[in-house]
């Protein structure tokens, strides 16, 4: 059983961290290179929108724990004020794969959501995890090999639900693509670096397993910062 754990816990271990760095890296040499046209992440996510005839999506600059997504109940897409404003490759990249999603209906539409869902287990369940585990052992008594197989367990399956609803994201990429080819046609140096920086915006999400206790304790609990816009960011809705 501890070989077991100890390879769970290498191989989880090494897929986000392996998402993480090729995302931080990808956004940190985007935030390099200017945009080929001057316009925000923000504009040209509404351009990519209204040529798709998206036009019942709301764009709103949003500060939290948690940003830059798009939520398909109530159309509307969250940005940071940096990718919001950004001209940069970096944030046309997040802005423009967050637009993407909008365009994901039917039958995608209820894979994005189960992908979301996905997404919130990755963030808060391994610290929740975690804590029961440790009263599982100081007040149940249990022995703390079946506390920690407990642990590793619980990572490991969302972790895995996390890679196994990637398809949600690199379908919104191919959505975006078709797009982006037409758009920079005379900027190919800058289409194939997007290209490189949407791949990582891709599987960004796999890597938050690691950010488990930031998200858990400045998001999940009562009393911390809303994961949604308070009621001035969000238009009073």
């Amino acid at each position: 059983m501890i070989f077991v754990l100890i390879f769970v816990a290498i191989a989880g271990y090494a897929a986000a961290r392996y998402a993480a760095g090729r995302f931080q890296q990808n956004m940190e040499r985007g935030r390099r290179v200017q945009a080929p046209i001057n316009k925000t992440g923000a504009d040209i996510a509404a351009e990519f929108l209204a040529s798709h005839e998206a036009s019942d999506v709301q764009i709103l600059r949003h500060t939290s724990v948690v940003s830059d997504y798009f939520d398909p109940s109530r159309r509307r897409l969250f940005l940071r004020p940096e990718i919001f404003d950004g001209k940069d490759l970096a944030a046309w990249a997040v802005a423009l794969h967050e637009a993407a999603h909008a365009l994901q209906a039917g039958d995608d539409k209820a894979a994005l959501t189960w992908r979301r869902t996905c997404i919130s287990l990755t963030r808060y369940m391994p610290v929740a995890a975690g804590i029961g585990a440790v009263a599982m052992t100081l007040f149940l008594k249990r022995p703390a090999r079946v506390s920690l197989a407990m642990f590793a367990g619980v990572c490991a399956i969302v972790l895995l639900l996390n890679i196994g609803t990637l398809a949600v994201e690199f379908n919104a990429n191919k959505r975006l693509l078709n797009w982006l080819e037409d758009r920079l046609e005379r900027y190919p140096d800058d289409l194939d670096k997007l290209r490189e920086i949407l791949g990582s915006v891709a599987i960004r999400e796999v890597g938050d397993i690691l950010s488990s206790p930031r998200y858990f304790f400045l998001s999940a609990l009562p009393g911390t910062s809303s994961a949604r816009p308070t009621k001035k960011e969000d238009g009073g809705a």
